[in-house]
């Protein structure tokens, strides 16, 4: 790619035009300072800072910000290895001569016959929210920090998520996850964590604060509470996550009752939109608990063990 845009007669450098945007995974890091020399704007995921095993929430915001945009590439990218077998495997040398004539034809035939992609009635509004939501914050997770409450189980009450002290609890609607997290693909991965979560003994266990609560109001204001779940990585065996979410007592079974959320995963800092992890706590005990949820694919319990 380096050598396509060093060569200024390359199809490439005639295509695009200085002050062009490119939306890049953290794949293309290395020519990062190319594009840019040639006028290009970039954005990008952001890479940790060296020494830090969490992003701030400055750069958990503002890649949220180009995971949104982003969305739409992986879509097409998605499509055309759903629907064509070819572009799902490995590319065969002896047809690599007719690659780009195969990917042209398939995308003929999808812009042909496939309904085209749109924006979401609502997303002016999430574009908005994420713009309001940019530079916000995030002071549970400075609290959550500074006071190393990851380290403190005393202070802790494991209970159900049945439990009567969780009767205050907001009861919100499937749209209101989607406010939150600005988009359905936490939603979705929130089913998935729930059903490693009741795995364990059938039930969903969670832990409320005690001792703790004297100390919130002095940082987060009056008349609120904190949950907090511990959620298994989906890529690290022996990793647990905390995902922790402020909540207010005089509930209105409205958005405006989540005071705030925190997570200690890579991106749990986020004020824009949340982490997995966060949804995956707020979907159930504000959502499917009132509902009938089975965990996905109850019958592979039979197949596999630990």
């Amino acid at each position: 790619m380096s050598s396509e845009f060093r060569n200024e007669t390359s199809v490439l450098r005639n295509y695009f035009r200085p002050g062009d945007v490119f939306i890049l995974d953290r794949g293309f890091r290395d020519v990062i300072d190319e594009l840019h020399s040639h006028g290009y704007k970039t954005y990008m995921p952001e890479s940790l800072l060296e020494g830090k095993n969490q992003l701030t929430t400055e750069q958990a915001n503002r890649s949220r910000c180009v995971t949104m945009c982003r969305w739409v590439v992986e879509v097409v990218n998605g499509r055309i290895k759903r629907d064509f077998k070819l572009f799902r495997q490995e590319y065969f040398n002896r047809a690599s001569t007719h690659l780009m004539l195969d990917f042209n034809i398939a995308c003929a035939l999808l812009n042909k016959f496939h309904a085209p992609i749109a924006d979401r009635l609502d997303a002016q509004q999430f574009l908005e929210l994420a713009k309001t939501r940019l530079n916000t914050i995030n002071h549970l997770g400075a609290y959550i920090q500074n006071e190393n409450i990851n380290r403190r189980r005393a202070i802790f009450l494991t209970i159900d998520a049945e439990h009567p002290h969780l009767d205050t609890f907001p009861r919100l609607t499937l749209y209101d996850l989607m406010t939150v997290a600005l988009g359905s693909y936490q939603l979705k991965q929130a089913r998935s964590y729930y059903g490693e979560h009741v795995r364990r003994n059938g039930k969903y266990e969670i832990e409320l604060a005690n001792d703790i609560e004297d100390d919130l109001p002095l940082i987060l204001g009056m008349d609120k509470y904190l949950v907090r779940g511990q959620i298994k990585s989906r890529n690290v065996s022996s990793k647990v996550y905390y995902a922790y979410i402020l909540v207010n007592r005089a509930t209105s079974n409205s958005l405006a009752d989540i005071a705030g959320y925190y997570c200690n995963c890579l991106v749990g800092n986020r004020t824009v939109g949340c982490c997995a992890h966060v949804m995956t706590i707020l979907w159930y005990l504000s959502w499917a608990r009132f509902r009938t949820v089975e965990p996905p694919a109850p019958f592979l319990d039979d197949i596999f063990y630990e």
